[in-house]
């Protein structure tokens, strides 16, 4: 079997498919019983080249299919054994390398006293730090635990005039003694007992300068007034 018969094949059933389709297409007596004879025909003959070209293209196949090339011998030497490499060399430092062992092995001791006085001035201020936080907290204590003198009624700045009402367990009336004014948790200035005024209020002054750098402390009425425990 050659390649032109397989064609012949191949092309054959084209002719005969391509004539069935034609035939299936005629209008006039399609319907007929002639007509369905003759198509069951031309069925079985497409179907028998169909077989006919099927087994022309395995018998192509085997006959064209490429031999497999053999598998070739290998006729390389194994390799020779690697040598073996040798050892490191050696030998003396010069003078030269020992100089330059000696300036680093300086400059690291160098690195390692400062490294050293780094971490003891870092300790000193963590230290410093503390105290400063113990030594706040240790006042704010005091200022909460001061005891209460009175509340402030009404205060006039431009005046540096303060009335306040005593507590029921603040002593009697003392002139010219000083007290301090507290806000929340902390001392906003301090002021001088002046006088009594006939409705049982005290008059004092505020002392500039006490916790306000800048004049008069801004007391409002409210306030606190405790027994300064800076005094």
């Amino acid at each position: 079997m050659n390649t032109t018969n397989f064609l012949l094949g191949t092309t054959s059933i084209l002719i005969v498919v391509a004539f069935a389709f034609s035939f299936g297409g005629f209008n006039e007596g399609r319907d007929s019983q002639a007509s369905k004879d003759e198509l069951a025909k031309l069925t079985d003959a497409i179907e028998q080249l169909a077989a006919e070209n099927r087994a022309l293209e395995r018998n192509y196949a085997r006959t064209n299919r490429p031999n497999n090339p053999a598998t070739s011998v290998s006729t390389t030497a194994p390799p020779a054994g690697l040598p073996v490499a040798p050892g490191p060399a050696t030998s003396n430092p010069d003078s030269e390398s020992l100089g330059k062992i000696k300036e680093l092995e300086d400059k690291n001791r160098a690195l390692e006293e400062k490294a050293l006085a780094l971490e003891e001035e870092n300790d000193r201020a963590n230290e410093e730090r503390r105290q400063i936080t113990i030594e706040q907290n240790m006042a704010a204590k005091k200022v909460q635990m001061a005891m209460d003198m009175g509340t402030v009624k009404s205060a006039n700045k431009e005046q540096a005039i303060v009335i306040y009402e005593p507590s029921a367990n603040a002593p009697s009336f003392q002139p010219s003694r000083i007290l301090a004014i507290r806000r929340n948790t902390g001392i906003i200035g301090t002021i001088v007992i002046e006088r009594l005024d006939a409705s049982g209020q005290y008059i004092a002054t505020m002392r500039p300068h006490g916790y306000s750098p800048d004049g008069y402390p801004d007391i409002q009425p409210g306030d606190t007034v405790i027994v300064d425990p800076n005094g």
